[in-house]
């Protein structure tokens, strides 16, 4: 691949040949490629950034006239239309020589089951929270801004809008992964090392990244594979970065099987051979990641966060029943049975994300018998919390069956008399005990001081950057692998697609009309042909 590379702002250069075969796009690209890939090394200096011209402004400047154009209009609904509420820049009222903010954070993936509950954390601890968002009118996002959360639009297949973004920004949490019917190698690896180049590049002082528990040992999991050696891009970027590796969270359980129990349907079991997760509250890892967020000697370091228990799918079952007062109707499928419904998956190039994604079955068949299955005592320490702050499972559970049950019978939940203050109370304590700093929290050896950043520094390299990405996107659009028509790729599925269409219009014709294809084609020349 290219190296990321421009005279006027230097980036992180991805010149390895490895990640080039296994980064490209279409879905023609082997996981095997992604393999062994190097990653590479800071391009250039501060200095040489400093010294870099000023680019002119790009779409980020005709963005923020439109917005104002769009008050004075007195369009102040945040309601009416997803544009409406949504800022396509952030706006910064600083003056040029104001240091960033050690309170100012961007949250990616601000919409997700991790992503809501680190915004209303930061939010309750008086922290300034920045929400990137895709404009996409089936992702409601109008709770974040309720909250106090500002929302900007942009998105990782697009770096052209992350600069912008970055403006002011002190800390990133980024726990944005691709959704189900969405390319997971362009949004996790394409996208984040874009983001962690802009990163670099404008001083961001603190980067979180959420991984997945174990995933440096299961390479052949696309998914597993991407977050690993985004791991490894990151340690290589020389950011101040911390990386939470997370388990299992308790949120999908309700759906998956609490909910299927009490309305008597089915529910898929093991048939008990697989190891168990130890699955946390989605509130607990926020807290952790908050915690992470504002400790030194978590700098540079790689922390596994779990619940405090290992539960197999069957025990999650039995679990639901004792809790329900239900027996569960439990479908057995054995991991043979999983095992050639993913092959049969990855025959077939349009069910290739299904094979893909099936292939987590190794993971839960598997195991890691090499590494502990709980949250280690030192990583308990290292964030400055107590095992006993960590949610139990059957808790959550609980609660949840109490809450239904309370609502069938009296015909709405509603909490007992000191109940809502008791829980706030408590979530209180617990974000207090995170957030709270101590004597012996030092920088690791080896690792980066923190800076001070201005933000008319951050906003000078935005522009390049963003100038930089809007060069590079016209350059690509003019390249001739995009033409529609000849002998190149896009040409290829244009051409074919056309001709599927035509040919199907031709036999729905020939059915409506009675006159065959090759008929309507002489008709069609006719027509179109001058007169001899």
């Amino acid at each position: 691949m290219m190296a990321v590379q421009d005279p006027r702002v230097p980036v992180l250069a991805t010149t390895s040949t490895a990640l080039a075969a296994g980064t490209g796009s279409g879905r023609s690209r082997p996981v095997s490629a992604l393999r062994g890939a190097q990653v590479p090394s800071t391009a250039a200096s501060a200095s040489a950034q400093r010294a870099a011209p000023l680019a002119m402004l790009g779409l980020g400047a005709c963005a923020a006239l439109a917005r104002r154009k769009h008050r004075k209009a007195g369009v102040t609904s945040r309601k009416a239309t997803i544009t409406a509420s949504m800022e396509t820049e952030p706006a910064i009222e600083e003056e040029d020589a104001t240091p960033v903010k050690k309170t100012s954070v961007l949250v990616l993936g601000a919409t997700g089951t991790v992503g809501r509950q680190i915004v209303r954390q930061l939010l309750n601890a008086g922290y300034s929270v920045r929400c990137i968002l895709r404009n996409r009118a089936d992702r409601p996002f109008s709770f974040l801004v309720d909250w106090g959360a500002t929302v900007v639009e942009g998105s990782l297949k697009r770096p052209e809008s992350l600069p912008s973004a970055l403006v002011g920004i002190h800390t990133v949490i980024d726990c944005a992964t691709a959704r189900p019917e969405e390319d997971i190698y362009d949004i996790d690896w394409e996208g984040k090392k874009r983001l962690i180049q802009c990163c670099k590049q404008m001083k961001i002082q603190r980067y979180v990244f959420c991984s997945i528990k174990d995933c440096d040992k299961y390479q052949s999991v696309p998914l597993m594979q991407i977050k690993y050696l985004t791991e490894k891009f990151l340690q290589e970027s020389k950011i101040r970065y911390t990386i939470l590796r997370v388990s299992g969270l308790m949120q999908p359980l309700i759906s998956q099987y609490a909910v299927s129990v009490l309305d008597d349907q089915k529910v898929w079991g093991d048939d008990g051979s697989m190891p168990g997760i130890a699955y946390i509250d989605s509130q607990d890892v926020s807290r952790m990641i908050a915690s992470a967020m504002i400790k030194e000697r978590t700098v540079g370091q790689t922390l596994t966060v779990t619940g405090p228990k290992v539960w197999s799918t069957n025990d999650v079952i039995k679990l639901c029943e004792e809790l329900s007062g239900r027996d569960a109707d439990v479908n057995v499928v054995s991991n043979s049975q999983m095992q050639l419904a993913m092959s049969a998956a990855g025959f077939f190039d349009w069910s290739v994300d299904v094979a893909e994604r099936l292939r987590f079955v190794e993971v839960n068949q598997q195991g890691s018998p090499d590494s502990p299955m709980l949250m280690t005592e030192e990583t308990y320490q290292a964030l400055g919390l107590e095992p006993s702050s960590t949610r139990k499972l059957e808790e959550y559970i609980g609660e949840y069956y109490r809450r239904v049950f309370k609502k069938l019978t009296k015909g709405k939940y509603e909490p007992e008399a000191g109940e809502l203050e008791k829980e706030k109370a408590e979530a209180e304590a617990k974000l207090k005990q995170a957030l709270s700093q101590d004597t012996a929290d030092e920088l690791p050896a080896g690792q980066p001081a923190e800076e001070e950043v201005t933000v008319s520094y951050q906003r000078d390299v935005a522009e390049r950057l963003q100038k930089f990405f809007e060069d590079k996107i016209l350059t690509e659009m003019e390249d001739d692998k995009n033409a529609w028509f000849g002998w190149v790729p896009l040409a290829e599925v244009f051409n074919g697609r056309s001709a599927m269409v035509g040919f199907s219009l031709g036999l729905f014709t020939e059915w409506a009309t009675d006159v065959n294809v090759a008929k309507q084609i002489d008709l069609v020349l006719a027509i179109f042909s001058p007169p001899s």
